[in-house]
This record gives C-alpha cells, structure tokens and sequence, in this order.
C-alpha cells in the first residue's frame, strides 16, 4: 500500500474526489439512487438513471 502525505492537501483533495466519483459510478451502475443537498440544503433524491456517467479518467487513480 502507498503512504499518503496528508500534507499536501491537493492530493488529498484529489483522493478524497477520485473516491467520491468512483462511489457515485457505482451506484449508477448498480442502478441505485443517491442523495445530495440542494442550495436551500434541502435533501434531494437523484434516481440512478439520472445519475451522469463519469468519465473514466476520473475514476482511473493516477494523474
């Protein structure tokens, strides 16, 4: 396993990101809904068929 310098807050900010992505992509796929907040922060429910495709390089791990 790589060491992660969790200073250099870019690229924990990119990890974090690449996470992010790859756990949305896998809901759509899996054809579940995810939930975010709105600008009032009202919850708002996205059906996985709403959901857009991530691109792949996002979800590759290396830059």
């Amino acid at each position: 396993m790589n060491k992660i310098n969790f200073s250099d807050t870019n690229k924990i900010s990119q990890l974090f990101q690449q996470a992010v992505d790859k756990a949305i992509e896998n809901h759509r796929q899996k054809g579940e809904s995810i939930a975010i907040s709105d600008e009032q922060r009202k919850v708002k429910i996205i059906p996985a068929n709403e959901i857009p495709q991530a691109q792949s390089s996002n979800l590759s791990g290396h830059n």
